[in-house]
């Protein structure tokens, strides 16, 4: 019987046997189970591809606006994460969240591709290194403060840990654990794994992940639209989905 979605690999998959008299058959992603516990052998298969992604490590409050306080160096208003006027690393404010560090508006879609550029503005300026003869206070500040830029680099920068954490500021937790029992969502990951394993040269592997890359921008325009909704459900279902397909994208980059 065929699945939806099943045929996206087939082309690959026959184009990787070309020239093999003999195709032994892949290896097993998990141990075989009596039919009886197919379900369970379902969340056990789809658990491979579960992302390690997790919420950010920092608590950070969804309050927006807030311009920095007084510097505590020199009290000059506005300062930041390092202070305008005199230099100073700040210390760590709780109220400001990851958007605002890199002075993006809070929205799924981010309308700035210079995001790399301001994370490397932000480390000359924080980094331990830098301040490495500054009293003991200030380079506890700097450490604290790179740490909370590069999480927040590294959150924003891809659509599934950016959408998680937009969930977490709204005040919803979704629970990285979650399997998603669907026998068709397994079948495709099944065949991607396949389609990966058999791939004996880098343009079948790129066309697989371009394949891939169209279903993970599927299901992360379906969260837009969903969390511009407040339709949180359908955000948080979204949201599992792209993990499987986020992983089997790194599958192929970890053989190209």
């Amino acid at each position: 019987m065929w699945r939806r979605g099943a045929g996206l690999l087939r082309p690959h998959l026959a184009a990787a046997s070309v020239g093999r008299r003999v195709r032994r058959p892949p290896a097993p992603l998990v141990p075989a189970v009596p039919s009886s516990t197919a379900s369970s052998s379902c969340r056990q298969i789809l658990g491979i591809f579960r992302c390690s992604i997790g919420a950010p490590s920092r608590c950070l409050s969804n309050q927006a606006g807030g311009g920095g306080g007084a510097c505590w160096s020199c009290g000059a208003t506005g300062a930041f994460l390092s202070c305008g006027s005199c230099g100073s690393v700040q210390p760590v404010d709780p109220a400001v969240d990851y958007f605002q560090i890199f002075g993006l508006n809070r929205e799924y879609n981010i309308k700035d591709n210079n995001l790399e550029g301001r994370y490397k503005e932000w480390q000359k300026k924080l980094h331990p290194d830098l301040v490495h003869s500054k009293s003991e206070k200030e380079r506890a500040y700097a450490a604290e403060q790179s740490a909370l830029v590069i999480d927040a680099y590294r959150t924003l920068s891809k659509p599934l840990s950016r959408a998680l954490y937009l969930l977490k500021l709204e005040g919803i937790h979704v629970d990285e654990e979650k399997t998603i029992n669907d026998p068709e969502l397994l079948m495709e990951m099944m065949e991607i794994r396949e389609a990966v394993n058999d791939a004996s040269d880098s343009q079948t592997l790129e066309k697989i992940q371009s394949q891939v890359k169209k279903k993970l921008e599927t299901w992360s325009r379906s969260f837009q639209d969903a969390f511009d909704k407040k339709d949180f459900d359908r955000a948080i279902e979204a949201t599992q989905r792209m993990r499987y397909y986020e992983r089997a994208v790194e599958e192929t980059v970890k053989k190209l």
